[in-house]
């Protein structure tokens, strides 16, 4: 089967990390929103029509977690109305997560939040990887889901993800996925 993979920027591992400037007690999760997140994960897994191969089971979840630099705030890219209303909304929660799959000869990322996601830039050890989206959508009721398929192989997969219209990213590094 001939697929067009897309080819995304390399992963610039010199890129400077941002220090969030919050002051939040540690955030961990209820086990209501933990199976919220499992039951979620499951459907999108069913829309990207892999659910029988896949099982939460078998997922990494990221070792590390960062918010770096993408570009500077101007007027061009002032933040949505619609997306500063999804960023606000207390009451429901949304799914969030993020985790990778092996599958065959592919790794497969999954993430949920509450703004639009968008995979920027990903390297596996160290050399850019090229991708195919699987499963995008966003509602403002049930937030951003994704599913991504990278080619390659490798023991430590780093993807740049963007959430919404944000003027930054958010750097994931799985290690030890024993691919």
């Amino acid at each position: 089967m001939n697929t067009v993979y897309e080819m995304l920027p390399v992963a610039d591992l010199t890129a400077q990390r941002t220090v969030s400037s919050r002051n939040r007690a540690p955030n961990t999760p209820s086990r209501e929103s933990m199976e919220q997140d499992a039951a979620d994960a499951e459907a999108i897994l069913k829309g990207a029509n892999l659910a029988e191969k896949l099982s939460p089971k078998t997922a990494y979840e990221a070792t590390e977690k960062y918010l770096i630099e993408t570009r500077p705030m101007n007027a061009e890219s002032k933040i949505s109305e619609s997306s500063v209303n999804t960023m606000r909304q207390k009451g429901i929660r949304k799914p969030h997560y993020t985790r990778l799959f092996l599958l065959d000869q592919h790794i497969i990322f999954q993430a949920a939040c509450c703004l639009p996601l968008e995979v920027i830039a990903a390297s596996l050890n160290g050399k850019p990887v090229s991708g195919r989206i699987l499963f995008c959508h966003h509602t403002d009721e049930t937030g951003g889901k994704l599913v991504y398929e990278f080619s390659g192989r490798g023991t430590e997969m780093i993807i740049d993800v963007r959430r919404g219209e944000s003027t930054k990213a958010q750097r994931l590094i799985f290690k030890g996925i024993g691919y």
